[in-house]
């Protein structure tokens, strides 16, 4: 074969392999740019909407042994009668509840599920043991009306006792274990109606009006 044979023959193999290389490099290109504008939506929240039939669910219960006194002083032309002094000590159960609503929207995140609960409210009027009551009265040197003083403090003590129950202290003690009731009343709703699951990784929190989520990983 001649010289000029041979590099004609080397000459169309090199421009045969560079034609397939570059096809072969196009198509990679083509199928590469396919690959780069493939796009999945992943939303990191789910909403669900727990029903309820409504009415009251109670959250919390609180015991604690009140003392209640009341003091009744007289004087007379400035002379000093003397003062009465009641007292009755009792134990007392305060017990608080939510406002179920119809619907109830739950975000769930992952493993988490956020709730959104109203705020809790006491139960009135608040119960007192009778049959555990103690009293006392005693009445001034010169008084004679420690039955009647007594029997006005045993009247003031409803509407004490409702007092008391509104205020932040017993509220304070009572949202803790609301919070774990209304958690446990959810997740027997998730285990029923979703894919949920009884295990630590899968939590609910519970948030009063005005409290913020806690940052999730």
């Amino acid at each position: 074969m001649s010289g000029s044979l041979r590099g004609g023959v080397i000459g169309a193999v090199v421009a045969a392999v560079a034609i397939a290389l570059g096809i072969g490099w196009v198509a990679q290109r083509i199928d590469g740019d396919k690959r780069e504008v493939r796009s999945t939506l992943v939303a990191p929240e789910k909403p669900v909407v727990m029903r309820t039939k409504g009415g009251l669910l109670e959250v919390a219960t609180v015991r604690a042994l009140e003392r209640f006194t009341r003091e009744d002083s007289r004087d007379f032309w400035g002379i000093d009668l003397g003062t009465t002094v009641s007292q009755i000590q009792a134990p007392v159960t305060y017990r608080f509840h939510i406002e179920m609503a119809r619907e109830w929207p739950i975000e769930i995140r992952g493993r988490t599920a956020i709730a959104r609960a109203p705020a809790i409210k006491p139960s009135l009027p608040v119960a007192f043991d009778t049959t555990l009551m103690e009293k006392y009265t005693r009445a001034g040197w010169a008084r004679f009306n420690k039955e009647e003083n007594l029997e006005a403090l045993e009247r003031s003590m409803t509407p004490m006792l409702a007092e008391r129950a509104a205020g932040e202290a017993y509220r304070g003690l009572a949202e803790d274990a609301a919070r774990k009731t209304i958690a446990e009343f959810i997740t027997v709703w998730l285990l029923k109606e979703t894919d949920w699951k009884r295990d630590p990784a899968h939590k609910v929190i519970v948030l009063f009006p005005g409290e913020k989520p806690p940052p999730l990983p």
